[in-house]
């Protein structure tokens, strides 16, 4: 029995992918295309769930062809990619794997295991967390509050270092955060009663600085928003959301934001102009717009609201923004919002929890039972293109990635690689 996003139990009493003993398909597998561009943190290379122009031509009215499909382990960390490697975090027995795959087949080329292991009733077993590429190492943080360096062609651990105090006090569903890099810093906002944000070298693991925010830790990832023609770390405790300046830690504002049942948020900031950007909760929250200004002849801004709607009740599953309009989810319901008014423009159909990635006027969905679907991003009506189940039917929190034609996802028995190409 599981939870899957609507804290509904899902009875599954079988496996949903072949086992090694059942028979081999046969993939297909031609020689790789070019891969030179990475998907190479959490939610692509701009962090927005943004798929950057492909180099070929892709009918999304057509099903990918399967390049090849083995088994992994639990957990919900998405996937990144470097070169013709396929990196992700998942549980094995009593570690916790950092570990590649070859994009060429999906057979392992390296692992890095920490003797850790999370578990909770509704989210389940494994990491949460999604490792980040940043020139030629992968920076993995585990569920026990452990932060490493790893080379990302040979798997070397270069360092590994503790993050969280002895008296840490773990969220509910544990450490979900994605490292952020930004100057050579990677900065983590894990809360904390001392810290709830700190920067570390890149080189070295040594800490650069910590912040004077202090709170409870949640799930939304450090993320820089570009706001008023500057740099601001936004990040979250427990019934807030909070700017910093990303140089030094030092808090540029706060702005109160409570979620009522479970008063953490999970999914991202969505930058919606020069000086605004939307917050988006489940629980009955809703989302809502705020604009960022400076106070006349002052140093300090102002925080205000600008619109609340209860028609983009994102839980978990981020939203994508394009051309002046939000594409999210309101609990399972796909919705498009226009984003400087909060206008509803149409509700679509209810995919499940999924993820959502954009790429050029397409919206692509991997819902949690393994089924893709693709949908017109555009307001004028919601029209979907296609839709099939791509993995099996267990549960899919994983974000996928996308390079080149290629689509990379997995859940938590089983990893894959679609080829859209033509």
């Amino acid at each position: 029995m599981e939870w899957r996003g609507g804290m509904i139990p899902h009875l599954d009493l079988s496996s949903s992918i072949p086992r090694s003993e059942d028979p081999q398909r046969d993939f297909y597998k031609p020689p790789l295309r070019d891969l030179s561009a990475n998907w190479n943190q959490f939610r692509g290379p701009k962090r927005n769930g943004h798929i950057p122009a492909q180099t070929i031509s892709i009918d999304w009215t057509k099903p990918a062809k399967e390049r090849w499909s083995t088994t992994c382990g639990l957990g919900h960390s998405s996937i990144v990619t470097s070169g013709k490697l396929v990196v992700t975090m998942e549980q094995e027995q009593e570690q916790e794997l950092l570990i590649a795959r070859s994009l060429e087949d999906g057979t392992q080329v390296w692992r890095v295991a920490e003797n850790t292991k999370w578990h909770d009733m509704f989210s389940g077993t494994g990491p949460r967390s999604t490792p980040t590429l940043y020139k030629g190492k992968i920076y993995a943080l585990f569920t026990n509050g452990r932060l490493c360096r790893v080379d990302a062609n040979t798997g070397t651990v270069e360092w590994n270092i503790p993050v969280i105090p002895d008296d840490y006090e773990f969220p509910e569903w544990g450490l979900s955060i994605s490292p952020l890099i930004w100057n050579d810093m990677i900065i983590l906002s894990l809360g904390g009663e001392s810290a709830a944000a700190k920067a570390y070298s890149i080189e070295t693991g040594k800490q650069l600085w910590k912040s004077q925010l202090v709170g409870k830790g949640v799930y939304l990832s450090p993320e820089i928003l570009r706001l008023l023609g500057e740099d601001h770390l936004l990040v979250s405790v427990v019934g807030k959301i909070v700017s910093l300046d990303p140089r030094n830690g030092k808090t540029l504002w706060e702005k109160p934001w409570k979620i009522f049942m479970n008063n953490v948020q999970i999914a991202q900031p969505i930058p919606v102009s020069s000086n605004s950007f939307v917050l988006a909760a489940g629980y009955g929250k809703g989302a809502e717009c705020f604009i960022v200004a400076r106070e006349p002849g002052s140093v300090k801004y102002r925080v205000e609201s600008s619109w609340t709607s209860k028609n983009l009740k994102a839980k978990f599953s981020n939203p994508v923004f394009k051309n002046g309009y939000i594409y999210g989810f309101s609990e399972n319901l796909l919705v498009c919002l226009e984003a400087k008014t909060g206008k509803l423009m149409w509700r679509g159909k209810k995919y499940s929890y999924g993820r959502i990635l954009l790429l050029d006027q397409k919206l692509l969905i991997l819902g949690h039972s393994g089924v893709l679907s693709v949908i017109d991003a555009s307001p004028e009506k919601f029209r979907e293109v296609s839709s099939r189940q791509l993995l099996g039917n267990a549960r899919c929190w994983n974000g996928p990635a996308f390079v080149n034609g290629y689509l990379l996802a997995r859940n938590g028995e089983q990893i894959a690689c679609f080829d859209f190409g033509k």
